[in-house]
């Protein structure tokens, strides 16, 4: 009975507490338009820990399983990047890239 209790406490409570969440938002460019197709990277410590695909309306949805501080880049726009905060919550982001100069830069909307 203990060792079926055990079972019970770990299959419910380990993949709990082993989740961080979801960044999701959208992506456009300067003039509006969505962003469409666009590999989008978060990054903690220099290192890509989750990617995802915005779509046809430059909506992207990345299960992230790291707590804490992170980079979002969008793939081929490196200089551009976004601080984003990964919780055990879904955090929503809805970003505009834009050129300054010669510069990309992510800014929320």
């Amino acid at each position: 009975m203990k060792t079926l209790r055990l079972l019970v406490f770990i299959l419910i409570f380990i993949p709990l507490i082993s989740h961080a969440g979801e960044i999701y938002g959208t992506v456009k460019a300067e003039d509006g338009k969505p962003l469409t197709n666009k590999v989008v990277q978060i990054i903690q410590k220099d290192k890509v820990i989750a990617s995802g695909t915005a779509d046809a309306n430059g909506y992207f949805s990345i299960a992230v399983k790291e707590i804490g501080k992170c980079k979002l880049i969008i793939v081929g726009f490196a200089d551009a990047s976004f601080d984003v905060f990964s919780s055990t919550k879904s955090t929503r982001y809805n970003l505009l890239l834009k050129k300054e100069g010669d510069k990309w830069i992510l800014k929320s909307l």
